[in-house]
């Protein structure tokens, strides 16, 4: 598939200093790159996602979540004139190789005209005259605030990272003695520990927290390998066809879109919501992998509901089940998807015999099941996704008075109110294999229906 793409027609380059009559200041619009050729028939927006975050996740040691995060918020580089505003990426950890420089990387190879920023008034004012908008590298990001984040405020770094991240923004260079103001809405990814980003550009961000890499654990390629680089530049190819060829799509989505969960308004949707825009242009699971990123990396524990250990095991359990695809998985595989879970330390503190009956009391009764040529004990995708569902929906409930930016769209709706349905219980049909469907999880982890 990858062998197929074509390559972009329009390559970046400095544009030439611009004539000013009678010495007067004007304002600068860097020319606009040529629209790249249309992906070949067949490769759809989610596919494109799937094989850059692939990729990603075979370079970088890092949840499932942010890797997603990762994936969404470099599609948006290649697309940043259909937003508004754009997110910025902090990658920060208090310990040493925890993979910060490593996820910039990335985000060279894979966004669109990455460039490892060069703090000079030359070299930016260059740099944001091209024709493609930069995304704004910066490693060990102290260098440019110190290490608390309160020096360098007359950085013009600092300036394109804590106003950038607007359409609007603009930054004042001189040219020949005359001011001349330039574009620097960009998204910008940036290493450093919490404490050496100020608190107004750390706001803007996405905040990645990475963790070294367990001496257990093998990742299958290296950054800084020319093959991977190599890589790099098809899967950014690829990116730049799709999210290119679909930027007036995209543009429509971001500004139509609903909000998808209480908690994403003001700041929070400034920063998700070109994520968002991306996913559902996407489609497929790209939305649904979006939100539970947003859950994981943008809320912090006032917003979270502390969960009781069933209930981790129902929502780690549903993510199982997304993750596989599949209808029905062993008990198993579910087991060693929870141990693996680099996040969440209570499974691999358990006991076998404590958390097989942790996962018990969460999923319910196991089934014996035949999947391929093994049989073992199991269960069914549909129970446990349902359930996780009604359980979210209990986590964060909803009030009728709320006020919602759809109001304009909705307050003239009139819908019928259905007639309620008459009180049936059902009967599952008895089989010589016992019962056709498997028990129902309650929401709150507590019991069966």
């Amino acid at each position: 598939m990858l062998a197929d793409l074509a390559v972009r027609g329009a390559t970046a380059g400095i544009r030439a200093a611009a004539r000013h009559d009678n010495n007067a200041p004007q304002q600068t619009a860097p020319a606009k790159p040529a629209k790249p050729a249309p992906l070949p028939p067949g490769i759809t927006g989610a596919m494109v996602l799937n094989d850059a975050r692939k990729f990603a996740g075979e370079i970088l040691y890092a949840s499932d979540e942010m890797l997603d995060a990762l994936t969404l918020a470099i599609a948006v580089t290649h697309t940043v004139d259909s937003f508004s505003t754009v997110p910025r990426l902090l990658f920060s950890s208090p310990e040493k190789e925890s993979g910060k420089t490593t996820a910039l990387d990335i985000v060279v190879m894979l966004a669109s005209n990455g460039w490892m920023a060069n703090p000079t008034s030359y070299a930016l004012r260059a740099k944001f005259n091209e024709p493609e908008r930069p995304t704004l590298v910066i490693d060990e990001i102290s260098e440019v605030f110190g290490q608390s984040g309160l020096r360098g405020r007359s950085n013009p770094l600092g300036r394109i990272l804590r106003e950038g991240y607007r359409l609007s923004a603009t930054l004042s260079m001189a040219v020949d003695r005359v001011a001349e103001d330039v574009s620097c809405f960009t998204v910008a990814a940036f290493a450093g520990l919490k404490t050496a980003v100020p608190d107004d550009i750390r706001s803007r961000s996405i905040v990645f927290p990475m963790k070294p890499l367990p001496d257990n654990i093998s990742l299958p390629r290296d950054s800084q390998d020319s093959d991977t680089q190599e890589y790099g530049k098809v899967f950014n190819e690829q990116l730049h066809q799709w999210a290119g060829n679909a930027a007036a799509e995209i543009k429509h989505t971001f500004r139509n879109m609903r909000r998808p969960h209480p908690k994403f308004r003001a700041r929070r949707a400034q920063i998700w919501g070109p994520l968002y825009a991306i996913a559902l242009e996407a489609g497929e699971d790209w939305p649904a992998r979006c939100m539970r990123a947003f859950k994981a990396l943008a809320l912090d524990a006032s917003d979270m509901p502390v969960l009781s250990p069933a209930q981790m095991v129902l929502r780690d359990a549903a993510s199982c089940f997304r993750e596989a695809g599949a209808e029905r998985l062993f008990g198993a595989a579910i087991k060693n998807y929870l141990l693996g879970l680099p996040d969440i330390e209570l499974y691999g503190k358990l006991t076998d015999r404590a958390l097989n009956r942790l996962i018990a009391e969460g999923l319910g009764p196991s089934e014996s099941m035949d999947i391929g040529p093994q049989r073992a004990r199991g269960f069914h995708a549909g129970p446990v996704l349902a359930a996780w569902d009604e359980l979210e929906v209990m986590l964060y409930p909803r009030a009728d008075d709320e006020p919602d930016p759809d109001d304009e769209e909705t307050m003239f709706d009139v819908e019928d109110i259905p007639e309620p349905e008459p009180d049936i219980t059902e009967v599952t049909d008895i089989t010589d294999h016992g019962t056709d469907t498997a028990p129902l999880p309650r929401a709150d982890g507590t019991g069966w229906v």
